[in-house]
């Protein structure tokens, strides 16, 4: 049997935060009862009016992919590497339990095998590198700037 994953009802993984994962002030995740940031609380796709229940998985929607999602996708995939559209796709295709089985393979640290950060580059445990964690996008690098005078 897998270890336990949290998903949310928008389809982050919580055991991929950094609040799920920090010993001081730690965050319960979004379908328990407990400390939660306030902007979890006041989750407006948690608590969307559209969903029969709280804990329901946008995915069960007949508006999904909404703009909501769609924004969150965006911002996800972009800052961290992780598409929430992409993880409902293969719960949908595949079922929940192959889903954690894919999920504890590309999210485990390979060094010490605890669930690495989306909100980091290296692990928090063991500070090996995070492969899942985004790269600069070559506009932000100077790396790929060509500064060779063009010839006139």
């Amino acid at each position: 049997m897998n270890e336990f994953v949290d998903i949310a009802p928008c389809g982050v993984i919580c055991n991929l935060c950094i609040a799920y994962q920090r010993d001081k002030n730690k965050c319960v995740g979004c379908n328990n009862v407990g400390k939660k940031p306030n902007h979890c609380n006041n989750c407006r796709i948690k608590n969307c009016e559209n969903k029969s229940n709280k804990e329901a998985l946008c995915n069960e929607c007949s508006n999904f992919p909404c703009k909501r999602i769609k924004d969150l996708d965006k911002r996800y995939k972009i800052k961290y590497g992780e598409s929430i559209i992409h993880n409902f796709s293969t719960i949908n295709n595949l079922g929940m339990e192959h889903f954690f089985t894919m999920i504890e393979g590309q999210w485990k640290c390979n060094k010490c095998g605890n669930w690495l950060c989306v909100h980091r580059e290296i692990c928090l445990s063991c500070g090996a590198n995070n492969p899942n964690f985004p790269a600069k996008p070559p506009m932000l690098s100077n790396d790929n700037i060509d500064i060779t005078p063009t010839a006139k």
